[in-house]
């Protein structure tokens, strides 16, 4: 089955939540309030591809910081196919953010 959407798909693959959780369109000013995700989970948004846009992460990690991050660069309308950010906390206790891209 092809998927005919452009979904966005954010894990948390840290062993803590994070919090306020959020994804802002640049153009439209849309924001998707997400909150929490939990350890281990995921959260998946159908991209807005009606026009060109595109999508910055916004999160605060379990001690307070927020983290700002571009989650998908450039929406072409009609675009489709997955992008994953996968949220991680490192060995030294640093939060970063991996991009994949998916094709479906």
């Amino acid at each position: 089955m092809v998927n005919k959407n452009a979904v966005l798909v954010i894990k948390n693959d840290s062993d803590e939540q994070i919090y306020n959780v959020k994804l802002t369109y640049t153009s439209s000013k849309e924001v998707v309030e997400i909150g929490v995700i939990n350890p281990k989970d995921k959260y998946e948004h159908i991209i807005n591809n009606k026009q060109e846009d595109s999508i910055t992460l916004y999160y605060i990690d379990p001690l307070g910081v927020e983290h700002k991050e571009n989650a998908v660069g450039y929406i072409v309308k009609g675009m489709k196919g997955t992008t994953v950010l996968i949220i991680y906390k490192n060995d030294k206790s640093n939060w970063g953010v991996k991009k994949e891209s998916v094709k479906n």
